[in-house]
């Protein structure tokens, strides 16, 4: 019993000193392990990148490894779940981002692959389990709004809205959605819903007899008066102001006064 006691304490000895000892990059325990052969290393470990180890990785079985998380087609393995809030609050972080974004990238991904001729949009439906007009439309839209007018204040919905405009009237509606109504309690500027943009978007579309002096003339209004003008920052005043200045110099080159 004596013995088996001692051999327990050495055990719990060693257990913490092992926990004191500094953390070894993976390299030098490679290097240890193959006796400094180099090519053995070089072999079996370089073609990981130590900077990834800590982000994201898919295993053979389709899992995905994020910051010592595993997700799986079902959710979050149980058996593989971090303790460290960090670590929980760094994947929820990825987990919303390509939850906001998930519509854009695989708009672009298809995209990248029609340039390239890497596969039919009808056929990636069927092999991905997607509605083939879901997929045609995320990259209608994608190719529609150029990437330096997408505003992550806004939804691809909303995107969506202006995907038929030209690129000046969709930086426009873009960018006064994503500024919205600005709070008079807070003073701070809360983007319009989809809903919202889609009406003040029908309030600007008159009828086949009204002429671009009215149309003009109805948007100036909109913006002087319904906007709370002197509400606004003083950035956004200049934003508008130029904007306004844009509508007066068209009308002059249409002949009103």
């Amino acid at each position: 019993m004596s013995n088996q006691r001692n051999r327990d304490r050495k055990k719990s000895a060693l257990g913490r000193n092992l926990n004191e000892l500094p953390s070894v990059p993976y390299e030098e325990v490679a290097d240890a392990t193959y006796g400094g052969n180099h090519e053995a290393v070089n072999q079996w470990f370089g073609d990981i990148d130590p900077s990834t180890l800590s982000g994201i990785q898919v295993a053979n079985d389709g899992a995905i490894n994020a910051y010592n998380f595993r997700m799986t087609s079902v959710g979050i393995d149980p058996e593989v779940r971090s303790l460290n809030k960090d670590k929980w609050l760094e994947l929820g972080d990825l987990l919303f981002r390509f939850h906001q974004s998930i519509q854009w990238l695989i708009g672009d991904w298809l995209i990248y692959g029609d340039e390239q001729k890497w596969g039919e949009t009808d056929k990636l439906a069927k092999k991905l389990g997607y509605e083939a007009t879901t997929l045609y439309e995320y990259k209608s839209v994608a190719k529609s709004i150029p990437f330096e007018l997408r505003t992550d204040r806004l939804s691809f919905g909303h995107h969506k809205l202006v995907a038929s405009k030209d690129s000046e009237e969709q930086k426009y509606w873009l960018e006064r959605a994503a500024f919205g109504d600005v709070d008079e309690a807070t003073n701070v500027s809360k983007p319009w819903s989809i809903s919202r943009l889609r009406n003040e978007m029908k309030g600007d579309v008159s009828d086949e007899t009204s002429n671009p002096f009215d149309r003009s003339v109805q948007r100036i209004e909109r913006e002087v008066t319904k906007r709370k003008w002197n509400k606004l920052p003083a950035d956004e005043r200049l934003k508008r102001y130029e904007h306004l200045k844009n509508i007066l110099a068209r009308m002059e080159q249409w002949g009103f006064d």
